[in-house]
């Protein structure tokens, strides 16, 4: 599990936000998450499609959508992987911070591009969402490709050779879909 560079999101077709996650190429998804619906806080459980054992939880810090933080931890191993936070500047264009076990940054994920956040928004929902996956020099570490689903989400994650633990960039990457309802 997570041994691939590239991995595709695959939400389905229910009430609520669910989601199935593959590593490229691979015909069956090796986790699946359903977002708790009635929360105060955000709540996801990340399962083994197989045996419905639980992989890895992610839970919001705060009842504010805006200021919460969404802990990503290991259910085996109870170890923190990361967090995930909304920016400050996140109004117009999504930008979010990728935190290290530490709470550290260590990445950064934007939308790519001011036109298209807009038009996304206020034109239509049917523009594929992008996202840039940036280290905190600024250097690449992956990218987030949507692609043209009139009915639910599909995206690609691509991530860079080092640098980045994809159990964050991926898990992280379903939490800002289902924040932002894309």
């Amino acid at each position: 599990m997570f041994d691939a560079r590239r991995y595709e999101v695959r939400q389905k077709i229910r009430i609520g936000n669910t989601y199935n996650i593959y590593e490229a190429g691979a015909d069956e998804p090796f986790l699946e998450s359903a977002q708790k619906k009635f929360r105060l806080k955000e709540d996801f459980r990340f399962d083994d499609p197989e045996t419905g054992e639980e992989r890895f939880r992610v839970k919001a810090d705060s009842v504010l959508d805006i200021t919460a933080a969404y802990d990503i931890v290991d259910s085996r191993t109870d170890e923190r992987v990361g967090s995930v936070k909304r920016s400050a500047k996140s109004f117009f264009k999504h930008e979010y911070a990728l935190l290290g076990p530490d709470g550290e940054q260590v990445a950064t994920v934007k939308e790519d591009s001011w036109l298209r956040a807009v038009l996304r928004r206020g034109l239509t929902t049917l523009i594929p969402f992008s996202y840039n996956i940036e280290g905190s020099n600024g250097d690449r570490l992956g990218d987030v490709s949507g692609q043209f689903t009139p009915v639910r989400d599909r995206y690609t994650i691509d991530l860079a050779d080092d640098g980045l633990d994809p159990r964050l960039a991926v898990i992280g990457t379903v939490v800002i879909d289902a924040i932002e309802e894309n």
